[in-house]
């Protein structure tokens, strides 16, 4: 069972990662971003937990790229999504 701090980490990785559309984000790019989205920042380790639960519930995949891990949202994140707005 994810906490509530947990979820909010996990619902701003995986609304950011919709905003992108079909675009791959970079690692990178996408913890900066949830940094700024979530108060306080989430540490490292937070944000390594959550992105490893939702990679592994499919419901974001990652890619490895030449520059590095890049991220977006699965169909199972879309379906995630909409019924959790």
């Amino acid at each position: 069972m994810r906490d509530a701090r947990q979820h909010r980490i996990d619902r701003a990785i995986l609304r950011t990662l919709s905003n992108c559309g079909n675009y791959l984000l970079p690692d990178s790019i996408l913890r900066d971003e949830i940094s700024l989205l979530v108060v306080p920042s989430p540490t490292t380790g937070e944000l390594d937990n959550s992105i490893g639960y939702l990679d592994t519930g499919r419901l974001i995949t990652g890619v490895l790229a030449e520059t590095g891990k890049k991220w977006k949202l699965s169909d199972g994140g879309r379906a995630w999504l909409a019924e959790n707005p």
